[in-house]
């Protein structure tokens, strides 16, 4: 694992802007880099490699999951299971669940000229009315404007679609030929499509039942990734949280492509995020508040929700009732405002994850953390292990 970069590469910035708010102890703290300067940090700092015989390739029993805990006030690592996240929680806290659904958003057909088969991942939604969607194709050479797509169903019969038009990040934007009401033709689609199990690793055309990468409480379809964290919630789990007085709350961020993409330039700064569309209900709000006002934890699943939130702070600090896109990228020295700890999985290297969580840990002890995952086999990615920062 990459220790903290050579001090004599270091950039100087404000310290202030590195202080990361601890709600629920009250008090403040500097990144647990260096006592009196910080480091301006490059993508080339979150690398590591992880052995493929701790990626698992599909989701295991609860029993299984294990639970590293960071402890960001004391610097502490606990090694627990997912079945003792409760123990964590009381009376008062809240958690914040991404209540996404996911569809099925990658379609196989063809070119109705050639006959070339063609793939289609769906990305998001452009226009209701005139069925239209952001989409990647592949082969993406072959796939021009005015070219008409073909899928078919099980009756063979046709669903159409034009490339109307380009992207700025390579993709396109497709409109379907369908006078089907929007709500059935969503049933097409979602009829018509599939799922890949796992973006992270190597598989190929390795796919899953729906209704086993929905979590629990899955209820606003929108999604075209599935939400991972939220898969290590049992019934179990939710009902003890409950009766220990921990409050439950839901948010929507519907997620595209941004989790799985590597940072591919040096400069953190320069990367941009694909816009995703959140909602963040009064009920919300109200409950996230309360627990801050009353320096408890507010817990988000997941760095979606967490993404989320951060997007709509009131210049109090406190969460605001919002829908909107965003399109927030969170790197070291990124000061949070709503959220004090988060339950997430165990990600690649040069993900936009990794800077995430260091913004919330601080260098050092997130690369020690990962560098005890790997020595402990830990298992990595969507379907492996999760980590709860306090």
């Amino acid at each position: 694992m990459k220790k903290v970069p050579n001090k004599n590469n270091i950039t100087l910035i404000n310290a202030t802007s590195s202080i990361s708010n601890f709600n629920y102890h009250n008090k403040k703290e500097i990144y647990n880099i260096s006592k009196d300067i910080l480091i301006n940090l490059k993508n080339s700092d979150f690398n590591f490699t992880v052995p493929k015989k701790l990626i698992p390739n599909k989701p295991r029993i609860d029993e299984e999951v294990r639970l590293m805990v960071l402890n960001r006030e004391n610097m502490s690592i606990d090694h627990q299971y997912i079945y003792n996240f409760n123990n964590y929680f009381f009376n008062g806290d809240t958690i914040v669940f991404n209540n996404t659904k996911m569809y099925k958003s990658i379609l196989y057909g063809k070119k109705e000229k050639t006959g070339d088969n063609i793939q289609v991942y769906l990305l998001r939604e452009v226009n209701k009315k005139e069925k239209s969607w952001e989409v990647l194709v592949q082969p993406a050479r072959k796939i021009r404007i005015g070219n008409r797509l073909f899928f078919l169903d099980e009756n063979n019969e046709k669903l159409l679609a034009v490339v109307h038009d380009n992207t700025i990040s390579k993709g396109r934007i497709l409109k379907f030929n369908s006078d089907l009401p929007n709500k059935e033709f969503k049933r097409k689609i979602n009829h018509l499509g599939k799922i890949q199990s796992d973006i992270y690793t190597d598989l190929k055309n390795s796919f899953l039942d729906l209704s086993k990468m929905q979590t629990l409480y899955a209820k606003k379809a929108g999604s075209t990734s599935p939400h991972f964290p939220g898969l290590h919630f049992s019934k179990l789990l939710l009902k003890k949280l409950e009766l220990q007085g921990v409050n439950f709350s839901y948010i929507t961020l519907h997620l595209g492509t941004n989790t799985y993409e590597k940072i591919l330039v040096e400069d953190l700064q320069k990367h941009r995020m694909k816009e995703e569309y959140f909602n963040i209900p009064i009920k919300a709000c109200q409950l996230i508040n309360s627990s801050l006002k009353s320096h408890k934890k507010v817990c988000a699943v997941g760095t979606s929700t967490l993404r989320a939130l951060e997007s709509s702070v009131s210049t109090y600090n406190t969460l605001n009732p919002k829908k909107n896109w965003t399109n927030k990228f969170i790197y070291p020295y990124y000061k949070f405002n709503i959220v004090n700890s988060i339950l997430t999985n165990l990600h690649p290297p040069k993900s936009t994850l990794i800077p995430l969580l260091c913004a919330f840990t601080g260098y050092e002890f997130l690369m020690k953390a990962y560098d005890i995952a790997i020595k402990e086999k830990y298992k990595f990615y969507n379907f492996g292990d999760a980590m709860l920062i306090l």
